[in-house]
């Protein structure tokens, strides 16, 4: 159902060579903006990065002056969840083409069938490369079909979980399964936090094999910030198609996250 995130940069050719190189999505043709979620990135040049498989892509847009955030210290969709063969394959291809390393590639989730690692994008956005060998309970994931597949998961960070997640589960036909307490292990890094400090975080389950992780952030922390237009930069946006309502619309309590759908 995630047919892409909207991510901006000052550099499109930069973020580009970002996602091909370092991440091993495939890069579509230069084009032109038309119908964008924002009216600023209507006319800009873009480009549309996927991997193998039915999924998520990644659009990238570029807006001249735009600012990179510091990864996962913003309120809004804060990262992008992207399948993979083999995350150690991958944290040495991102390494190659120097990306940050956020978090090691390590077990993730319950039952150990996830494997991940999180690096810094190039316009301020997280990215969890993630290697699905076994779908934890409740949920329905995509399996790879090469080594690189699309984007399967997107991760809103919120000020007010609850309101995040209602308004998601009101207009989306979303299917909650997990609500719990973890240890975020790159999140903690970006904010300083000692490494076991517990998160909660909640994910609903999409069809198409995709999903939404709301992840409550600290109340009051000075190292979070709000995106307040899309100078910020970083992911902007996730566009959703299936059957939910259509529009473009603001998830509350997330920073003016976005979501295009229908």
């Amino acid at each position: 159902m995630i047919a892409s995130v909207t991510v901006v940069t000052a550099d499109l050719d930069a973020a580009v060579a970002v996602y091909r190189d370092g991440v091993g999505l495939e890069p579509g043709a230069e084009h032109r903006v038309s119908g964008a979620p924002l009216p600023e990135l209507d006319g800009r040049r873009s480009v549309v990065l996927s991997g193998t498989g039915a999924g998520g892509a990644v659009h990238v847009v570029e807006l001249p002056g735009a600012r990179a955030p510091e990864p996962l210290t913003t309120l809004g969709w804060a990262a992008a969840e992207i399948l993979v063969a083999d995350a150690d394959e991958a944290t040495a291809r991102a390494r190659a083409a120097g990306l940050r390393v956020l978090a090691e590639p390590r077990p993730v989730g319950a039952g150990g069938g996830l494997r991940a690692v999180q690096v810094a994008g190039p316009a301020g956005e997280a990215l969890y490369l993630t290697q699905v060998d076994r779908a934890p309970e409740g949920f329905t994931l995509p399996s790879p079909r090469g080594p690189v597949g699309p984007v399967f998961i997107a991760v809103l960070a919120s000020e007010d979980l609850e309101e995040s997640r209602a308004a998601l589960e009101g207009r989306l036909p979303a299917r909650r399964v997990t609500d719990h307490p973890l240890p975020v292990r790159a999140l903690n890094a970006q904010l300083g936090r000692p490494e076991g400090t517990l998160h909660r975080v909640s994910t609903l389950q999409l069809p198409g094999r995709c999903a939404v992780e709301v992840d409550q952030y600290p109340a009051g922390d000075p190292a979070v910030r709000v995106r307040r237009s899309p100078w910020d930069g970083g992911i902007v946006a996730v566009t959703l198609r299936g059957d939910g309502p259509g529009g473009i619309w603001t998830v509350p309590g997330a920073g003016g996250a976005l979501v295009a759908s229908g």
